[in-house]
């Protein structure tokens, strides 16, 4: 089939960006024109899957509670993730650069998907402002790899304010938690701190991007200190991801 569908701004309740429709066997993605230089963007062109063996895991390790998932990007893991959710279980996912935001949204819209709440923020320790790089020293946007940033270290027209919160103020107590994957470019650590009490109480199976043996470590050490007596251990890596599950 062809995986690429021309659309363009201007477009009635389209994103104003240009940006086109792509393809894989989960369903349909939005991927934003400036966004074509990315791996997952080259991916879902060839009709490919990204990560794909974390999505299966994450399937078939759900069970019947929510996952929360996030930096959202395009949404490239909702489709996916949305066909293995239960009955009444939501898929929880937050993105706070504005691009990407829409392009998740209209990927959202694209494949008709409910249960999903995805909101335009970053998460981290604590509620508050913080500066997001968004565009590298040339001006091109760097899409997935759009980062926290010292406030001055980072032209203003290459970087945004973005809203931080914590997890635990965004998921209601009542939502049981069975997965919390974060992708977060580097602020794994505060994201867990901001979701001590989904940790503890819900004890949820934890997926980080932690390719290095020494943030794999600290982020043990952080579980441990944020919910001593689940018994957090890391146990193997699927793709970029270090999996944490409770005793």
């Amino acid at each position: 089939m062809n995986n690429e569908i021309s659309a363009r701004d201007g477009t009635t309740g389209a994103p104003d960006f240009g940006y086109s429709v792509l393809a894989n066997e989960y369903g349909f993605y939005c991927a934003p024109d400036d966004y074509g230089h990315r791996e997952i963007v080259g991916l879902l062109r060839a009709g490919k899957v990204y990560e794909p063996d974390t999505l299966r895991f994450i399937s078939r390790q759900i069970g019947t509670g929510d996952i929360i998932s996030g930096g959202a990007f395009i949404g490239d893991f909702f489709p996916a993730l949305h066909e293995a959710l239960a009955d009444g279980a939501e898929i929880h996912s937050f993105e706070p650069n504005p691009m990407s935001f829409r392009a998740a949204a209209e990927t959202i819209r694209l494949n008709d998907l409910g249960n999903i709440r995805l909101l335009p923020v970053a998460v981290g320790e604590r509620a508050e402002k913080l500066t997001m790089q968004v565009a590298g020293a040339d001006g091109r946007k760097i899409a997935a790899a759009a980062r926290i940033a010292p406030a001055g270290k980072v032209k203003k027209e290459h970087s945004i304010e973005v809203d931080v919160v914590t997890l635990d103020s965004i998921i209601a107590p009542e939502r049981h938690v069975s997965i919390l994957h974060l992708d977060v470019e580097g602020f794994e650590i505060a994201a867990l701190r901001g979701a001590q009490r989904i940790i503890a109480e819900q004890r949820p199976l934890i997926l980080l991007e932690a390719t290095k043996p020494w943030k794999r470590k600290a982020c043990a050490d952080t579980l441990e200190d944020l919910a001593p007596g689940t018994g957090y251990r890391y146990s193997g890596t699927i793709e970029r991801n270090a999996i944490y599950r409770p005793a």
